[in-house]
């Protein structure tokens, strides 16, 4: 039979890592997304092309194989920013007992998404924001895509 990983086990266990990586957490933070973007990219046919395929390929990506929240929709606009919003989380949760136990939440996919769009997209990628708008869960990662 199979067996899924509960949310709560998830949660605290993505707690427990990065707790035990004490003030080396932002470093390996960094470092697991970039592992992460690295083993989407090999496992495509093909790397996407331009801001739409890039889009179409990660939100396929996050809802079929990945599927670590209920909801994750990029946008592009003129400008070079970009975003991404996401609701139910399975990460989140893990970042909220560290936070409540006084250390700093830790999020390996928005370094994900910063590293597979400077590999795909040929540019200098900074995330510049996250905005937590709703529940538990929710957030809209932002980034700026520098030529």
């Amino acid at each position: 039979m199979p067996h899924d990983l509960s949310k709560e086990f998830f949660a605290l266990y993505h707690a427990a890592v990065f707790e035990s990586l004490g003030e080396d957490a932002p470093k390996y933070n960094a470092r697991i997304g970039a592992i992460l973007a690295n083993s989407w990219l090999k496992r495509l046919k093909e790397r996407p092309s331009g801001d739409e395929g890039f889009k179409e390929a990660l939100e396929a990506y996050f809802r079929e194989s990945f599927s670590f929240a209920d909801l994750a929709e990029m946008t592009f606009s003129t400008g070079g920013e970009a975003s991404i919003h996401i609701k139910g989380c399975d990460i989140c949760g893990g970042n909220e007992i560290l936070r409540n136990g006084g250390k700093k939440g830790s999020c390996p996919i928005s370094q994900m998404i910063k590293s597979a769009m400077g590999k795909t997209l040929k540019g200098n990628v900074e995330l510049t924001g996250s905005e937590k708008p709703g529940p538990i869960g929710e957030c809209y990662l932002k980034y700026r895509i520098k030529e």
